[in-house]
């Protein structure tokens, strides 16, 4: 497995935090919200968090219950420090989470960082933003296609540190050939088709250095993170 993170060509830092086992049993990557310090941080307590308690003794292969819970620790974390900050409903973040669980892999997420599987040449979105763009989609009120430029696109309906909607999803991830977990700051600038196409590179640090510039090169108008697990 292998990651990348860049504060993008516009922003002033870079909010993103993401962190790869060095034993190969999670990736955790969180995008922070709330400018200037608020994101790094509480994306960095999120991301701290939950790689804290995903190497404990007792979770070293998770269930969804046990991945669930390392997820809600999370958001429990960013909230207390943002109490202590006086940033209440002023700072939050995404948060991704792969994992080896006891029989198949699980991923957790609350917020719009996406989970992807290339397998034969495809690549299929796992994950579902959880945001207003895609909640009209799912309630027939836009078309899957117009989500890219429905209103409001960003807004998120769950995310963590902000009081009340929080809500995690946890599930099964397929078997594949590789995964990639990345910030809206790849999928929002680069399209599927050529993400697809880019994770057939055969040498996965190369995968993960071509995603990183598909996204600097069409401007980097947010902070971009990549994370790829190979098997």
């Amino acid at each position: 497995m292998t990651s990348r993170s860049h504060q993008g060509l516009v922003r002033l830092n870079n909010e993103d935090c993401v962190h790869c086992d060095m034993d190969g049993r999670f990736v955790v990557l969180a995008d922070g919200m709330g400018g200037l310090l608020a994101g790094e941080v509480a994306s960095a307590i999120a991301v701290e968090s939950a790689c804290r308690r995903l190497r404990e003794p007792d979770i070293r292969r998770c269930n969804p219950e046990e991945l669930a819970q390392v997820l809600t620790q999370a958001n429990d974390a960013v909230t207390e420090r943002a109490k202590a900050m006086r940033y209440v409903g002023k700072m939050g973040t995404t948060l991704l989470v792969w994992a080896q669980g006891r029989e198949k892999s699980l991923y957790g997420h609350v917020g719009d960082s996406r989970l992807y599987a290339y397998a034969a040449g495809e690549l299929a979105q796992i994950t579902r933003d959880h945001t207003v763009a895609q909640r009209m989609v799912d309630q027939g009120k836009i078309a899957a296609d117009q989500e890219p430029t429905a209103p409001n696109r960003h807004v998120l309906t769950h995310a963590m540190g902000l009081p009340g909607i929080f809500k995690a999803d946890v599930g099964e991830a397929p078997e594949c050939e590789r995964l990639l977990l990345c910030s809206d700051g790849l999928s929002d600038l680069v399209a599927a088709a050529e993400i697809q196409n880019i994770m057939a590179t055969t040498d996965l640090e190369d995968c993960a250095n071509f995603l990183l510039k598909a996204a600097l090169d069409r401007g980097g108008r947010d902070n971009v993170t990549v994370a790829l697990v190979e098997f």
